[in-house]
């Protein structure tokens, strides 16, 4: 189960490393199996409205713009390596 936090974190970080993933592919990333009482359980896409407002979100903060699926501005590039940079890893 993943929380609000989890999944916007996960999902700047994808659009960080592979550009161009829409919420068609977020769906497929999140998904899951479908579990059908006593038929075989099968692959089933996540909801796409979460990931759609988690898109929209990041847009409206013009971190990222819509070209093919969505894509980081060199600003909202920037922003994240100054966040990575100040994260410390306890010993």
């Amino acid at each position: 189960m993943w929380t609000m936090s989890e999944l916007v974190t996960s999902i700047a970080r994808k659009i960080y490393l592979r550009g161009g993933l829409g919420v068609g592919a977020f769906q497929r990333i999140y998904g899951g199996s479908q579990r059908n009482g006593s038929r075989p359980p099968h692959f089933c896409k996540s909801s796409g409205s979460i990931a759609r407002h988690i898109l929209q979100q990041f847009s409206s903060c013009s971190c990222y713009y819509a070209s093919v699926g969505r894509k980081i501005t060199s600003s909202g590039r920037r922003d994240l390596d100054q966040v990575a940079g100040r994260i410390v890893i306890a010993p």
